[in-house]
């Protein structure tokens, strides 16, 4: 309750009506009057009190409002600061990617090239497999390094065929038709196929272009189905009878003289 300054003038007045109406009711008066005004100034002692401990708790909530205040700056500063130094770092990688990437794109260049040039034995599974690296280097954020990874895997795969004597089976077109067919491959450099009803072929290099072709010759079938029966039979070491290209490419007669 607020202390009213209207009660009190009130008081006053009763008093001085308490002396005019005549001494037999003036203690009874005053005291009365004390007793309110002594009411009042508990009521004014208690507001006053009631109005210090508000203000109290505002000072704290401002101090703590402050303190927040000041966390959220140092806050934004660090996260300023954070934000700056991941930029740059970011821009940095980026430049490290660009200077990978360019080698990179290269040896794929120079690894496509070799693929288109050596014998088609399965080139499109192979040319697949960089062309998917090629791709992966395309995105946003490239991994030069998982690229470089799967480039020199590849590398080692080639070299891998490129001394391997033996069978296997691929698909091949042959006079307008798709067949799956056996194939007797020496290395990076022969190439047999025998076709599901029993004739033979092989991969031929004419003019600068490999084709798959039948082999009509009696004596150059037998030579070719002899390499498959030998391969059938683990027998890959020892003198072999090849059937042999006139048109290899110069890198393949360097390695047959």
């Amino acid at each position: 309750m607020k202390f009213s300054f209207a009660k009190l003038a009130s008081l006053l007045w009763l008093v001085g009506s308490a002396s005019a109406a005549g001494a037999t009711s003036l203690p009874e008066e005053v005291s009365a009057a004390r007793a309110e005004v002594d009411s009042l100034a508990e009521q004014l002692d208690s507001q006053r009190r009631s109005t210090r401990d508000d203000l109290s708790a505002l000072r704290a909530e401002r101090a703590e409002l402050q303190r927040q205040l000041r966390l959220e700056k140092i806050r934004r500063d660090t996260l300023t600061r954070l934000r700056a130094e991941r930029v740059k770092r970011m821009d940095d990688q980026e430049g490290r990617v660009l200077t990978l990437l360019e080698p990179i794109e290269r040896s794929l260049a120079s690894a496509k090239a070799y693929v288109s040039a050596t014998l088609p034995f399965k080139r499109k599974e192979r040319m697949r497999l960089l062309e998917q690296i090629e791709a992966d280097l395309a995105v946003t954020h490239p991994d030069p390094a998982q690229a470089l990874t799967r480039l020199w895997r590849f590398v080692e795969e080639e070299e891998a065929l490129a001394r391997e004597i033996g069978l296997s089976q691929q698909a091949i077109e042959l006079e307008g038709k798709r067949l799956l067919v056996d194939v007797a491959r020496v290395g990076m450099t022969l190439m047999y196929f025998r076709l599901p009803d029993g004739g033979v072929g092989w991969v031929r290099r004419s003019n600068g272009a490999w084709s798959f072709e039948r082999i009509e010759s009696a004596e150059a079938r037998g030579t070719v189905l002899q390499v498959f029966d030998d391969l059938k039979n683990n027998q890959v070491l020892g003198p072999k009878r090849l059937l042999i290209s006139t048109d290899l490419p110069p890198a393949v007669e360097r390695g047959l003289k």
